[in-house]
């Protein structure tokens, strides 16, 4: 997989993801439908829309959205979350949950809480 790494005109910094069949990763669901990144090198949104609903410079962006905070990653925190509870309820789709969230670096532990897990592991 491929490591884009981004930096914001304000600082922030984050890593997004390029599969081998050329699609990019969300980086709120790990789903790898993307034909461009979420955000360019230099921390612009690409506006795209993922499946899981989530649209990159509008629900992370505080000027934008009144539910978003401050901290894009801390924007996708918050809206993985989401999918998961969504997802929580039939198990085949919490199974695909789990798969693209690895995508990310991402497990699920017992109790469907998000875990960061060492993707050089």
């Amino acid at each position: 997989m491929k490591e884009l790494y981004c930096v914001t005109e304000s600082g922030e910094s984050f890593s997004l993801f390029q599969k081998e069949n050329g699609y990019h990763v969300c980086p709120v669901c790990g789903s790898d439908e993307l034909e461009s990144p979420a955000y360019s090198a230099d921390g612009l949104p690409s506006f795209q829309m993922c499946t899981c609903g989530f649209e990159y410079g509008f629900d992370d962006t505080h000027s934008a959205s009144p539910q978003a905070v401050e901290g894009i990653e801390e924007n996708w925190e918050r809206w993985r979350l989401k999918v998961i509870k969504r997802s929580s309820y039939i198990k085949s789709t919490l199974e695909k949950c789990e798969e693209n969230l690895k995508n990310i670096g991402i497990e699920l532990a017992f109790d469907l809480i998000p875990v960061k897990v060492d993707r050089n592991s």
